[in-house]
């Protein structure tokens, strides 16, 4: 492609210890960046310096910025300086000058990636963990497109063996859809039975307000965590009760609302207190759930455990209070979610875009479609989306 160099930010606008921006030279030689205002320690024009070689020095005249700058190949450079907005703005600013066409990192990705990289790597920078980021690197960096390209090759010979690929992949839908949109975990049950201290004890700081007053919550409270790695939001909603409070009865229904989408709802009954028909009515309605038996540190302090049924041996014994048998429930609610992860290698689909024509390459291939198999896959490697084929 060729055109003026691009240049664009990449790392977030704001404070932070190092900013990066990256330059493509579309098309145009090293020697371009040789009017660039920097100065390399080493007393080497840029169109010297190796692929490769990261090469320290200062752009700008007095007073300079001290910058790590290096050639990523031929046609790529990056400019690592220090973090804020006033280096990046400087360099940018100064490019420009120079004859770059400064860009939103979107449209560098579209510009100078292939579709499929550019529309991972957007993925890649909505990730909020170390491992939900090194697995969309992994798929950004060659693993997903080579493994498209690979079934593109081989399908027309083998459609059997193709669906049940695609099979494989789909399996990991759920999975690579949460990698940048949390799993969400709900917590429920009457009013008082402690769900406002046990989010707070599951996220580690004062999120929700504690109060002994049934009602307090009057709205569902959301926070963002990440339990072994992995991206949760946990909610915590209004106690589920009949109340003539007409404020009470629109968080109750949003609450019963926010647990019908919710990936895992997590139900608390106070054990301290004796059961009840409300009780055993919330568990009849969220199973399967996690079942927290909360407040048992009044029950050993009471010596009255009034739950003692066989209905409860698959419990949680948990207390907020004392934290007893919070770590337990962090565990087994990360267990019910992610019961297993994909194998090293193992192409994931990570946007409702894969899904759909993956589900579109399968229907092709179980009918024996071969032009229809071809064409969900091409869409895939495009960035296109579902394409209109032949069903017959």
């Amino acid at each position: 492609m060729n055109g003026p160099p691009l240049a664009a930010l990449l790392t977030p606008i704001g404070r932070g210890a190092i900013a990066t921006i990256r330059v493509s030279l579309l098309g145009a030689s090293r020697p371009v960046a040789d009017v660039w205002p920097f100065r390399a320690a080493n007393g080497r024009p840029l169109s010297a310096q190796s692929v490769g070689r990261i090469v320290f020095g200062y752009w700008g005249s007095e007073p300079s910025e001290e910058i790590v700058l290096c050639a990523l190949d031929d046609a790529t450079l990056e400019i690592h300086c220090h973090g804020g907005d006033a280096a990046s703005r400087r360099i940018l600013r100064d490019l420009a000058a120079a004859g770059c066409r400064v860009v939103a990192w979107p449209e560098f990705l579209q510009q100078t990636e292939s579709p499929l990289r550019a529309e991972i790597m957007g993925e890649l920078c909505r990730a909020t963990t170390l491992p939900t980021a090194a697995i969309l690197w992994e798929q950004a960096n060659g693993l997903f497109e080579l493994t498209v390209g690979a079934l593109v090759a081989e399908a027309p010979g083998n459609l059997p063996a193709a669906a049940a690929r695609i099979r494989e992949w789909l399996a990991w839908a759920d999975f690579g859809l949460h990698l940048t949109r949390p799993w969400r975990v709900v917590l429920a049950g009457r009013p008082n039975v402690g769900k406002s201290s046990l989010i707070n004890a599951i996220l580690g700081y004062t999120r929700c307000v504690v109060f002994d007053q049934p009602g307090t919550t009057r709205d569902v409270v959301s926070a963002q965590t990440a339990i072994d790695g992995w991206p949760i939001e946990v909610s915590d909603t209004a106690g589920l009760r009949a109340s003539a409070d007409p404020l009470e009865s629109a968080g109750i229904e949003r609450a019963r609302q926010t647990l019908e989408t919710a990936d895992l709802a997590v139900v608390l009954i106070d054990v301290s207190q004796p059961a009840s028909a409300a009780d055993r009515a919330i568990l009849a309605e969220h199973r399967p759930a996690i079942v927290v038996a909360h407040k048992c540190d009044l029950v050993a302090y009471e010596g009255n455990d009034r739950w003692q049924t066989d209905e409860t041996d698959q419990w949680l014994r948990v207390s907020a209070k004392t934290g007893v048998g919070v770590e337990a429930l962090v565990a087994a609610i990360s267990l019910q979610l992610i019961p297993r992860v994909p194998p090293p290698d193992s192409l994931i689909p990570l946007t409702e875009r894969h899904v759909a024509l993956l589900n579109t390459a399968l229907a092709a291939a179980e009918r024996a479609d071969t032009a229809g198999l071809a064409q969900s896959l091409a869409a895939l490697l495009t960035g296109a989306d579902d394409p209109a084929h032949s069903t017959s």
